[in-house]
């Protein structure tokens, strides 16, 4: 038996609708509008996952954050990222270049949550940055750093290509804040390409918000998750003062990320 629709119900119906459809659209132009596009940015990577004392990274977290360790992924079980970023390029949003001179940014990151909303963020903690146009940056943490970094790629006949990385940031005093010297053997056939959206504050203001969708290329040259190991030697080092609780001698290594091309648009929220 069929019940055919009264008038009644099928007004009532589209107006349902209706009001769902203009809830959309608000919706829609309301996270337009959050999202204000600042600059396009292209990059070489290198992220180190590691683990820290999870009782002092709690501390350096704005309120209501909490620790959000990876859970997935090369680099699963991190509380810690390191970035050494070497930017080949920055354009404003009329397509110019706005870096004069070189940018290289060492940084430190924490992944986390927010319990009310569930939203998931990487809190930026601090860093160094070599233009000091970009000291103390949006995030409001970077100290002026010069920041060493020697790349090379050797061709190896019957395997994989063999890669090179030194980076050293050294403040104002010549005090060596964090060094790495590192071979990889990245393989090939692993590599991947990640497109994806990060949001990131500022672990000193929370409402500094930038949300970045990114396009990359991913080479894991070390995953205690994953099982890979392709670093033939490394030497890591953090001597920074700010950050002498993290890495007091019981941090532990998770893995290893070379992006050689990483490409992504800025938004401000």
């Amino acid at each position: 038996m069929t019940n055919t629709p009264t008038p009644y119900f099928v007004r009532s119906l589209a107006r349902i609708l209706w009001v769902a459809m203009c809830l959309t659209a608000v919706m829609t132009c309301q996270w337009a509008q959050a999202q204000t596009y600042s600059a396009e940015q292209i990059e070489r990577r290198i992220v180190i996952g590691v683990q820290v004392n999870a009782e002092a990274l709690r501390g350096r977290l704005p309120s209501p954050w909490q620790l959000d360790p990876i859970t997935g992924g090369p680099l699963k079980g991190s509380n810690l990222l390191i970035s050494l970023v070497d930017n080949l390029r920055t354009e404003n949003p009329e397509g110019n270049t706005s870096v004069s001179g070189t940018l290289r940014f060492a940084f430190f990151a924490a992944p986390a949550t927010n319990p009310k909303t569930g939203q998931t963020v990487a809190v930026v903690l601090g860093g160094f940055a070599s233009n000091a146009a970009y000291v103390p940056g949006y995030y409001q943490v970077y100290k002026a750093a010069a920041i060493r970094m020697q790349h090379a790629t050797k061709s190896v006949e019957g395997g994989a290509d063999e890669r090179t990385d030194v980076w050293e940031v050294v403040d104002g005093s010549g005090k060596t804040e964090l060094s790495l010297r590192m071979i990889t053997l990245p393989d090939a056939n692993m590599r991947s390409r990640v497109k994806s959206e990060i949001h990131s504050i500022s672990a000193r203001d929370p409402a500094l918000w930038r949300i970045y969708k990114f396009d990359s290329i991913t080479d894991v040259v070390k995953s205690a998750a994953l099982g890979i190991d392709r670093v033939q030697s490394l030497n890591l080092r953090v001597n920074s003062a700010e950050f002498a609780d993290l890495f007091d001698g019981s941090e532990k290594l998770v893995g290893i990320n070379l992006l050689p091309w990483y490409v992504r648009q800025v938004y401000i929220r």
